[in-house]
């Protein structure tokens, strides 16, 4: 049995984090993660597409505030310029709306999201959709994206508090990359689940299937539908009142689906847009079109929809997804389809969602991820930070204050 200062559970970015402010400390730790690879929700494939592409995160969100931007930077990512919702095509009949649909769509977005935003009750989103409008399929679609979410499901208060401010940039070489780069050197050790964490004692034994580490105090850094599901077992459990906040803040579905093509499409730079349908029944179909140039087609699906598409066949999500790309672009895009990647963080058992929202009624709960779990358990995460919840850089900096949480416990 070996035994540690700290003793980190999970390497996605708010572990990784951790680690390197224990190891910058010059205290001994381990970072145990159940994944043969670090960065969780945070992961650039760069092998099934030939090309990279971020199953996961891939926004610099807050750029101006987020420390990750200076570390692209450092490290030489790059980032494209802001996307905003008055950039975003909506598109149908084999080609962009007509300018007075894509206003009216714009005006209704840009109104619910900001009265959301500045709202200071605290109740579902849905109650700032009008009924009847027209475009609250699409307004539903894009809550899911932004929340993981559906608009009933989440608190316009924890909306609120979140800062997003300095603009959203995708990294051209990925997120996941990035996350990845800038945690080289760190010692991980993978693939190693943990499986139940007793801390009964005066110190944590921490137990995993390749034997026990004890520690002086842990940072528990999984997502937290994982700790909802009961991924480990905790001896004693922990308190109730820990455990219903965790119910009350999780994470909903955020799925993608990248299309490579023979060549990017003609006529459009980097353009995240919107498939609308004439037919009213058929929910609207997210594309973003030529990330960086590149000979990709990518759907964001979160939320309900979301939810709905992961459980889909492969061979029944490229059908809607042809369909739609035949919608906005014409038959002929049926030929240049050259091959297809699929997330599923959903099912995904180290991950199990997308990433965290407060119910209505709950945003408070956050509160209770903030203090330590009787001196020796200290909680990080996306779904740990008040302002950052539900982004990498929210994850890293819990992960730092995580960090010095802990030596202060030792």
């Amino acid at each position: 049995m070996t035994h540690y200062d700290v003793a980190v559970i999970g390497a996605g970015a708010a572990g990784l984090a951790a680690g390197l402010t224990l190891q910058a400390a010059g205290k001994s730790f381990i970072v145990l993660e159940a994944r043969d690879r670090i960065g969780g929700r945070a992961f650039t494939d760069t092998a099934t597409l030939g090309l990279p592409f971020d199953c996961g995160a891939h926004w610099l969100h807050a750029a101006s505030q987020n420390p990750f931007t200076t570390i692209a930077d450092r490290l030489g990512f790059a980032y494209n310029d802001k996307i905003s919702w008055a950039d975003v095509v909506r598109m149908g009949k084999g080609g962009p709306l007509p300018d007075a649909v894509q206003a009216e769509a714009v005006d209704y977005i840009i109104d619910v999201l900001t009265r959301i935003s500045e709202v200071r009750e605290d109740v579902p989103f849905s109650a700032y959709l009008e009924p009847g409008n027209r475009w609250n399929p699409l307004m539903d679609q894009i809550i899911g994206q932004i929340t993981s979410h559906a608009p009933e499901s989440c608190s316009t208060l924890d909306a609120a508090r979140y800062v997003d401010e300095g603009g959203d940039f995708p990294v051209k070489d990925g997120y996941g990359a990035l996350v990845a780069r800038n945690a080289a050197g760190l010692p991980v050790t993978l693939a190693t689940p943990v499986s139940r964490i007793d801390w009964s004692g005066p110190q944590v034994r921490v137990e995993t299937e390749r034997g026990t580490v004890t520690a002086f105090t842990i940072i528990l850094a999984v997502p937290i539908n994982v700790l909802i599901a009961d991924g480990i077992r905790f001896d004693p459990a922990l308190p109730a009142e820990l455990v219903r906040a965790f119910h009350d803040c999780p994470m909903g579905v955020s799925e993608k689906l990248a299309v490579l093509l023979d060549k990017p499409i003609e006529g459009f730079g980097h353009i995240y847009g919107d498939v609308i349908f004439e037919d009213p029944a058929k929910r609207p179909f997210n594309l973003h079109i030529n990330p960086f140039g590149r000979p990709l087609l990518v759907s964001h699906m979160g939320g309900s929809y979301g939810a709905e598409m992961e459980r889909l066949s492969d061979d029944a999500m490229m059908a809607l997804a042809m369909e739609a790309m035949v919608e906005a672009f014409g038959s002929g895009i049926k030929t240049r389809v050259v091959k297809a990647l699929r997330t599923h963080w959903a099912s995904d058992p180290y991950a199990l969602g997308g990433y965290s929202h407060a119910k209505p009624g709950k945003a408070a709960s956050r509160l209770s991820f903030q203090e330590p779990v009787g001196d020796r358990i200290v909680l990080a995460g996306e779904h740990c930070s008040i302002p950052f919840y539900s982004t990498v850089h929210g994850a890293h900096l819990s992960g730092i204050a995580a960090a010095d949480k802990a030596i202060g416990l030792i």
